[in-house]
């Protein structure tokens, strides 16, 4: 459940509920069967103390429900953050320029080819080897032989 308001209202209703749960059968112990009308006049009257505690016991524990209800249902969500964005974003502060654009390339496409990031970076293929060679040793990226060109991936523990 999202929303406030329904949390509030799914609680409200709970409430309701136990609070009719207590006050009946509180009421047929505690409260006296009437035995003649002149009781029964005088049970409908506003100053029968029994009534009136029975009634202040059952809404003291449907308002704790409600509390307790509610609280439970707008407890904040906590979501895990994947581990593995933790380790690459301490990684990349560590790592140049050019390595950062490259280590994002191949997260984007979660797989390519060399020769690919090559053409999408523009670089020269010197230069992203050299790159791609370092971030191999640092066993950041996985390099794959596949024909005369390379599948780059990020290492799996990483991923």
């Amino acid at each position: 459940m999202q929303d406030n308001i329904t949390k509030l209202i799914v609680s409200i209703i709970i409430g309701l509920v136990i609070y009719l749960v207590v006050y009946f059968p509180l009421n047929l112990v505690f409260a006296p069967q009437p035995q003649t009308m002149m009781d029964m006049m005088r049970n409908m009257g506003s100053n029968n103390l029994q009534a009136q505690t029975i009634n202040v016991v059952s809404i003291a524990i449907s308002l704790m429900a409600v509390l307790f209800v509610y609280s439970k249902l707008n407890r904040p969500v906590v979501k895990p953050k994947p581990k593995q964005r933790d380790e690459l974003s301490i990684l990349k502060r560590a790592l140049s320029e050019d390595e950062k654009k490259v280590i994002s390339e191949i997260e984007k496409a979660e797989k390519i080819t060399q020769d690919s990031l090559r053409f999408r970076l523009s670089w020269s293929k010197a230069k992203l080897s050299a790159i791609l060679t370092r971030l191999d040793r640092m066993r950041i990226i996985q390099r794959e032989r596949v024909g005369k060109t390379y599948n780059l991936f990020l290492e799996k523990k990483k991923r």
